[in-house]
């Protein structure tokens, strides 16, 4: 009777292999709780007594571990020029029609290097078209603004670059890192993309594409996507709903593939704030989308340089300004 009622109400109902799994696992736990195993620690206080602990219970027994512990993240990101031997641009389902794309490898390779494995990191690509054939856009120049960033999303000032290297150049798109390869364009760059071009009127829609690199095991596959009217009318009325992963409404007819290429017959450049660090992750607070900042000719710093984590080595400040009571970073002699 009580499995006719499941039925009729529609519940949910495990096989019986299943539920003698179940059961099976609940008697293990229950029996290695049962045997009781001492674990006696030895430590020392801070007044040098020494303390001798025993414990029956699994109590800080076990190590907790995050995706988010940095330390970790920093030592995985060492690798990554690794990547850049293997970078792959799909070219399947690509239009013949439209703008052909050819980014420099140098700041391709350089844009990967800096990167995290996790954490999405974006800039602006500026370019032009060479005199002998406009249906070829040349990106000459990445401008890495201030930025904080997640697996989904990056988060960038309203002001729009500004320096007289640009002059010359045309706004092309923006390109971001992403953790993982993903069959479609995220309906978060869409949004982000409708922003942008509804912000500021130099972005045309003709000429504006988002370009992802994506981590792939030990490569890098790289994707360039161009928006469609359709898809910039619907970034631009779910602008207010860019914190969400799956908008409502999303179609695969707002976006179309673009024509990349990789070339090392020229060569790139970066520019990056004047003042300050282009990676506010380590710093989020002081991270504003109001915010203004100048720019300057210069290659970024990696993801984990300690330009941009200044925080992690307060502890030698506070050592060094302890009235002397502390020891000095460069110190080799303590009793000197």
């Amino acid at each position: 009777q009580t499995e006719i009622r499941d039925i009729i109400l529609g519940a949910e109902i495990a096989p019986p292999s299943l539920q003698r799994q179940q059961i099976a696992e609940i008697e293990k736990a229950a029996k290695e709780q049962s045997q009781m195993t001492a674990i006696t620690t030895k430590s020392t206080d801070k007044h040098g007594n020494e303390m001798v602990v025993t414990t029956t219970s699994n109590y800080e027994q076990s190590a907790f571990s995050s995706r988010t512990i940095w330390r970790v993240r920093a030592i995985s990101a060492t690798n990554l020029y690794l990547r850049t031997q293997h970078i792959y641009v799909p070219t399947d389902d690509i239009p013949e029609t439209g703008f052909t794309y050819v980014l420099p490898k140098n700041i391709m390779r350089k844009f990967i290097t800096i990167s995290d494995l996790r954490t999405q990191i974006a800039g602006y690509m500026y370019g032009i078209s060479p005199p002998d054939n406009p249906h070829v856009k040349e990106i000459r120049c990445i401008v890495m603004p201030p930025q904080v960033g997640d697996h989904q999303k990056t988060t960038l000032p309203v002001q729009m670059p500004d320096h007289e290297l640009l002059n010359d150049l045309e706004p092309l798109g923006w390109i971001h890192t992403q953790p993982n390869e993903l069959p479609q364009l995220s309906p978060v760059d869409v949004i982000t993309t409708s922003k942008i071009m509804a912000d500021h009127k130099a972005w045309d829609g003709e000429k504006t594409i988002v370009l992802t690199a994506s981590f792939t095991p030990g490569s890098c596959s790289l994707s360039a996507y161009k928006m469609t009217p359709s898809g910039f009318e619907w970034g631009r009325n779910n602008r207010n709903t860019d914190g969400l992963s799956n908008p409502a409404g999303y179609l695969p007819t707002h976006y179309e593939r673009a024509q990349m290429l990789l070339s090392d017959r020229f060569l790139g450049f970066f520019l990056t704030p004047e003042h300050g660090s282009w990676n506010y992750n380590f710093m989020g607070l002081k991270h504003n989308e109001a915010m203004t900042y100048g720019l300057r000719l210069a290659n970024p710093k990696p993801f984990y340089h300690e330009a941009h984590r200044s925080t992690h080595f307060l502890n030698f400040a506070a050592l060094e300004g302890s009235g002397g009571d502390g020891l000095e970073a460069d110190q080799a002699d303590m009793f000197d």
